[in-house]
């Protein structure tokens, strides 16, 4: 059912579609191969390979302590690529393989993400050529294209996914019913995305109370389909977790997916933080770091998740004690969050870029359009399930702090929304 469905779907593009399709594969294949002609892992990645080496040599998942020059339990950072990378090397099979791999994955959930971009603009009305245009302004968008999307990122994988489950989640609102195909495309889909990236679980978590709370009152589906679907999804969720948490209890006594939440929540609440990540967090002699050792004097007796909690606790009692510094903080990650900034991994920040800046002010625009009830704009019960996203990742930036790798994930719909209110103008435009 489903190879037949993504047939059909193939089948019906227009035929200028496959060599802009080439165009692009090529051209971002070339970005991937000229930045990292090494075919090397980013540094989170990195660290997890060395769990990996490290488990594989014997002595468990560990990894060596810079400051502490010491090899101690680590879970810091998602297990499923531990798991991945292990399975890899006992396969025999080199690391620079994996990396070619990753590249071929990337550039298939690419152009899949520009496909479905353009199939959610057709869900709001907006008809071809300007269905094209907004797949092609997605697929050119310059996180998609350079800032994340030219590296060997797992977002690459995963944005195209969220992607793929809100237009579907759109579809079963419009009053499609629930297929066994669709089903399992949305379960599948979200339990690989939070296995690549934790943070996603609250995205997802969001989106589908968000879809449940839409789709149940208007009854065009069944109770039972909608209340299944996400049970459904989280059965799944719950069962590719079981070996992350069981492992982890193993290591810490604790059933925890990681340990990277409170050191994250610490960076986005205390005296020194500008409301971004901080590159110095992990140095002693850094402000930061005197900060830490101040209310945490054991902090080198700690063991990760010990530590983890520390700071987390650390970082609750500061908000507790500083309500005014944190509304400021509040003001500033979200002027942040919609700056026209992009990620980039070894420097604090970028210089603004002019096509993030058009776009966001055009959301705000599209945004305030609606909010003034414009020629009889309305709030859609679909715009509410595509703003969802952003909303989600900018309350995990209020909640940590402004991660432009999290932002990526609210990017479509802050692309997208623009063009659909203009689509609903023309409609409106008196003649």
């Amino acid at each position: 059912m489903f190879h037949k469905g993504l047939f059909l779907v193939l089948k019906s593009l227009p035929r200028f579609v496959w060599p802009l399709a080439v165009v692009l594969a090529m051209l971002k294949l070339g970005l991937l191969l000229h930045l990292n002609p090494g075919l090397e892992w980013n540094y989170d990645e990195r660290r997890n390979g060395r769990i990996a080496d490290n488990y594989l040599a014997g002595r468990g998942y560990v990894s060596l302590d810079p400051e502490r020059h010491t090899l101690r339990p680590d879970s810091f950072h998602a297990s499923f690529p531990v798991f991945v990378y292990i399975g890899w090397q006992r396969a025999g099979l080199p690391k620079h393989h994996f990396t070619l791999l990753v590249f071929a994955l990337s550039i298939g959930a690419y152009l899949l993400g520009g496909l479905y971009v353009h199939r959610t603009l057709l869900c709001f009305g907006v008809a071809p050529p300007w269905s094209w245009v907004g797949a092609g302004a997605w697929l050119l968008y310059p996180s998609v294209l350079y800032y994340i999307g030219a590296y060997m990122w797992y977002e690459n994988l995963a944005l195209p996914l969220l992607i793929l489950v809100v237009y579907k989640l759109l579809r079963l609102l419009a009053g499609r019913p629930l297929s066994w195909a669709d089903a399992a495309i949305v379960a599948a889909a979200i339990t690989l995305s939070c296995l690549l990236r934790g943070y996603l679980l609250a995205v997802y978590a969001a989106l589908l109370l968000v879809w449940l709370c839409l789709v149940v009152p208007t009854r065009k589906l069944s109770s039972g389909s909608s209340f299944g679907l996400v049970l459904s999804v989280g059965c799944l969720l719950l069962l590719a977790h079981l070996p992350i948490l069981q492992k982890n209890h193993r290591l810490f006594g604790a059933r925890i997916l990681s340990n990277q939440a409170g050191f994250e929540l610490l960076q986005g609440h205390n005296d020194v933080t500008q409301g971004r990540f901080m590159f110095d967090w992990d140095d002693p002699a850094k402000p930061f770091g005197h900060f830490v050792r101040a209310h945490v004097p054991d902090l080198d007796s700690l063991n990760q998740y010990e530590e983890s909690q520390a700071r987390a606790e650390l970082a609750k009692k500061w908000v507790l004690a500083h309500p005014r510094e944190e509304a400021m903080l509040w003001l500033r990650k979200t002027a942040l969050f919609f700056s026209p900034e992009n990620f980039i991994a070894d420097a604090p920040r970028t210089p603004y870029n002019p096509v993030n800046a058009v776009v966001h002010l055009a959301f705000f625009i599209a945004l305030l359009t609606v909010a003034s009830g414009v020629r009889g704009l309305q709030l859609q019960q679909a715009d509410i399930l595509l703003l969802t996203p952003v909303v989600a990742t900018w309350m995990l930036s209020i909640v940590f702090f402004v991660g432009f790798r999290w932002r990526y994930f609210a990017e479509p719909a802050m692309l997208l929304y623009p063009i659909i209110i203009v689509q609903r103008l023309r409609i409106k435009q008196p003649r």
